[in-house]
């Protein structure tokens, strides 16, 4: 009975990019994070506009507060702000959850 090696390939581990140029692990790593870093911002970018829309301009400090949350609070403040009905409570969610 032949075993199965363990250590696989150096080939098997490296990917090509779209170019078919051999991409090591940690570039795509990186491409990945940057992939995600990019999404977040967007995000962001998207749930400052929705509220500028909605309330005018933000101002420095509540820009910045809405700069400071985690990804996860941009996504629960995305679904948030749709029962707004004022900057109040804008202003609320960001006093319990920033």
């Amino acid at each position: 009975m032949m075993k199965a090696s363990t250590n696989a390939p150096i080939w098997s581990v490296i990917r090509n990019d779209r170019y078919g140029i051999p991409e090591s692990p940690l570039i795509s790593k990186w491409r990945e994070e940057g992939r995600l870093e990019g999404k977040e911002e967007g995000q962001l970018q998207l749930v400052l506009r929705l509220l500028t829309h909605r309330y005018g301009p933000l101002g420095a400090v509540l820009t910045a507060d809405i700069e400071a949350l985690t990804a996860a609070q941009v996504l629960d403040l995305a679904a948030a702000l749709l029962d707004f009905t004022s900057r109040d409570d804008l202003e609320q969610w960001l006093l319990q959850h920033g």
